[in-house]
């Protein structure tokens, strides 16, 4: 029995490696698991976007099953009754991203959403009442709500980041264009008042200017970082988010692993022990310091139950790491096609 106990507990201390992360889900020690739990109760609600229902979910973390109702804590997709139009819905699908921020010259909080389909939108939130909407056409990855309401879009297959005027009324087209290879992610930074993008090869930001109906967007190409290219000849940025407690990093995923971006001096840094991970889909963190992770199913190595097989770049499992790299624990809903998920929360 004692030979059993030391064997066990040399497995959990070697959880450095990856295969170990679906014994560690069963078998973490229940103070462990507690600890985890009680972070994740006082940090922020995680948002997902789940392919097999095309809703944009929000979950309570501190819930461990997902598939519980006291878990689910919002939903939505856009609907005829939510004033979406039938074009609209039929350009709906397979969502990207989601944010929600205050609009104060719209009187409370609104989403942006984008979806692979070619829809990004504004809404109301928690409402979802519709506000502005475009079918764009060219697999949207990333979007952002300015304070003044225009959208900030990620167009991919257009290789641009987009800036419309959205705030003048409804469904208003004219925009800003800025070419970004592979534009993949885009996040408004309220420190220093310009937006931050990632695409194939850099991380970028560009400064707003002209009006709310006329709208400029102009790189900033002093701010240019090049993202690393050590671990992959295509870096292929994915995800760009902030750090909560240090507004000088940002956090940047790729097909090469996970970096922290210092915003000064254009560095990147390797994420932290098991966090730096091929393919992440989605990269954010927690006011506690966890960080939240999703990567498809596919590209692990450790055979989880139910994993997804199709879409190949979904997964079932959102991963909770600690601050200093190491899994913790994952949530999970049984049928669901989770492409992104990350923290939740208005303020920018």
């Amino acid at each position: 029995m004692k030979r059993l106990l030391i064997f066990c507990m040399a497995v959990i201390f070697a959880c450095c490696k990856e295969d170990k992360q679906a014994f560690l889900q069963k078998s973490t020690t229940m103070s462990a698991q507690a600890k985890g739990v009680t972070e994740a109760v006082t940090d922020d609600w995680i948002w997902a976007g789940n392919q097999a229902t095309n809703k944009i979910e929000i979950y309570d973390p501190g819930v461990e099953d997902w598939n519980s109702s006291t878990a689910l804590k919002w939903s939505w997709k856009p609907e005829a009754a939510k004033g979406y139009s039938q074009y609209a819905l039929d350009n709906w699908g397979l969502p990207t991203d989601f944010k929600v921020r205050t609009v104060n010259v719209w009187g409370g909080n609104h989403l942006v959403a984008s979806c692979s389909n070619g829809l990004v939108t504004i809404a109301s939130y928690p409402g979802g009442i519709k506000k502005w909407a475009y079918n764009l056409g060219f697999n949207p990855h990333g979007v952002e709500l300015l304070p003044n309401g225009n959208i900030a879009v990620a167009a991919t297959d257009k290789d641009s980041v987009l800036l419309f005027a959205s705030s003048t009324g409804n469904d208003n087209l004219t925009h800003a264009a800025v070419r970004l290879n592979k534009a993949h992610a885009v996040l408004y930074d309220p420190v220093e008042h310009i937006l931050w993008a990632t695409g194939n090869d850099f991380v970028m930001a560009m400064q707003v200017g002209g009006t709310d109906a006329a709208p400029t967007l102009t790189e900033l190409p002093e701010r240019r970082g090049r993202l690393n290219t050590t671990s992959s000849a295509n870096p292929y940025g994915h995800d760009l988010s902030r750090d909560l407690n240090d507004p000088n990093i940002l956090w940047v995923s790729t097909n090469g692993g996970v970096y922290r971006f210092d915003k000064t001096t254009k560095a990147f840094t390797d994420a932290p022990n098991l966090l730096n991970k091929t393919f992440v889909k989605g990269i954010s963190r927690q006011q506690s310091g966890l960080f939240v992770l999703t990567r498809p199913d596919s590209e692990k190595t450790t055979e989880l139950p139910d994993p997804v097989t199709s879409p190949t770049w979904c997964t079932r499992y959102v991963d909770i790491y600690s601050s200093d790299g190491y899994f913790q624990y994952y949530r999970t809903k049984s049928g669901a096609k989770f492409y992104k998920a990350k923290i939740f929360r208005t303020p920018y």
